[in-house]
């Protein structure tokens, strides 16, 4: 078991390789170059939230199974090879640009349902192989070593696009998906070699329906679904995904404050060093007061943190010779701490999944539980991205505010008015 854990953390250090373009700078900085409106770089994300749906049929076809490697595997795989697509639009189109778009969402689109095939076959094998006991600790030590790569990714990432993208080239781009296509194959490959425990199935002769119902007996599950959908959408609404920034917030740097790919770039790095901090007391915390009360306090913190997006400013300011925009600096400080209180929040989910899904039937209420999350995600990311468009439309706002500035107040409302009375209703529960 400690062997098939540590080829987990190994294989999720490659997959960090992979995910820092899509959840990095690379993406949303790509449909920015190819000219994407924010409605349709919110229609990308809310794709990735929206693809959640795939695991409910996914985990129904799962559970009949003797093994959840075979399929995952597939999918997955299947999953890392379409975001090569950035790398070959521009071959295979070369002169219908205003194509490119609508091309890249929609294979993505595809990419993150084939993904979804196989989340909640991947959730319920680890929340069968890791010790309850031990779980806040192993993911934390798991978050600190995987975020070396995502650190390191990011940066790399960055460079490239700096050197090798001018004018209207895409050309570093094509190479960032490219690298990150065949790293993201690589993560699947070597988790192959992770120890799978035999399958738990509810009495497969039961409808479908009374199964998909199933998981809302557990105590907590229904309430833990709800928090969780609107803390994604309240997340998605500016940009972040798996707790790592994106999207509106690295668009809204060069938009408003002429960032260049690097400088964008280091938020996500500053994000990624702030989990790695960040791991090391928040597992023995977890552990020792229990992953709800942690979830509290990350869903009072965490839109506080997003208020430093409101003291960004223009401007420029000379670090070792060289400008760089007093916004980057001041918003890669502050994402040290929005990554660590974000991450803080995924992992607290992951525990608290493992507490409130039951054992018999958890590949199902997995899904059940991520496609919930999912749709809040999706709406975050749609209604953030044609709000955005909006008040950009309608003219300047009071005060020299941004469009974006309006988006963070949201989060704030939906996190402090919806998410902190579901999180407190999970106080009551039963902690194991």
């Amino acid at each position: 078991m400690h062997r098939s854990l540590r080829i987990n953390i190994a294989a999720g250090f490659f997959g960090m390789l992979w995910i820092c373009a899509p959840l990095g700078a690379p993406l949303p900085l790509l449909m920015q170059a190819v000219h994407a409106s924010s409605t349709q770089v919110g229609l990308l994300s809310a794709a990735w939230q929206a693809a959640m749906l795939a695991q409910i049929p996914a985990a129904l076809i799962a559970e009949g199974r003797p093994s959840r490697k075979p399929m995952w595997a597939t999918v997955t795989i299947l999953h890392r090879i379409l975001w090569m697509t950035p790398a070959f639009v521009p071959l295979l189109l070369p002169n219908s640009r205003h194509l490119w778009p609508l091309v890249l969402i929609g294979a993505l689109a595809v990419s993150n349902f084939l993904a979804n095939l196989g989340t909640a076959s991947w959730l319920s094998w680890m929340a069968d192989i890791v010790p309850p006991e031990s779980a806040g600790r192993f993911w934390t030590i798991r978050q600190r070593i995987i975020s070396v790569g995502l650190m390191g990714g990011t940066a790399a990432y960055g460079w490239i696009l700096d050197h090798h993208t001018a004018g209207d080239s895409v050309l570093g781009f094509q190479w960032v998906f490219a690298l990150c296509g065949m790293f993201g194959v690589l993560d699947i490959v070597v988790h192959c070699f992770v120890h799978e425990p035999p399958v738990q199935v509810l009495c497969s002769e039961k409808p479908f329906w009374q199964r998909l119902a199933a998981p809302f007996e557990t105590p907590g599950f229904l309430p833990l679904a709800l928090l969780m959908a609107v803390w994604t959408g309240a997340q998605a609404l500016v940009g972040y995904t798996l707790a790592m920034p994106g999207f509106f917030g690295m668009m809204h740097l060069r938009e408003a404050f002429g960032a260049t790919y690097s400088q964008a770039s280091l938020i996500f790095i500053a994000a990624a060093f702030g989990a790695a901090l960040f791991s090391g007391s928040l597992g023995p915390w977890m552990d020792r007061a229990g992953a709800v009360a942690v979830m509290t306090r990350m869903v009072v913190l965490t839109p506080l943190s997003m208020m430093a997006w409101w003291f960004a400013k223009p401007g420029e300011l000379q670090l070792l010779g060289h400008a760089m925009p007093s916004a980057v600096v001041w918003m890669t400080l502050a994402a040290v701490v929005q990554g660590a209180l974000c991450t803080g929040g995924m992992l607290c989910q992951f525990r608290l999944t493992q507490m409130y899904l039951p054992p018999t039937g958890r590949i199902l209420a997995t899904a059940v539980h991520w496609s919930i999350a999912g749709i809040g995600g999706a709406l975050g990311a749609v209604g953030g991205g044609w709000l955005k468009d909006f008040i950009q439309n309608s003219g300047p706002l009071p005060g020299g505010r941004y469009a974006f500035d309006v988006l963070v107040l949201l989060q704030v409302v939906l996190a402090w008015g919806v998410a902190l009375p579901l999180c407190r209703s999970l106080v009551a529960r039963p902690n194991r």
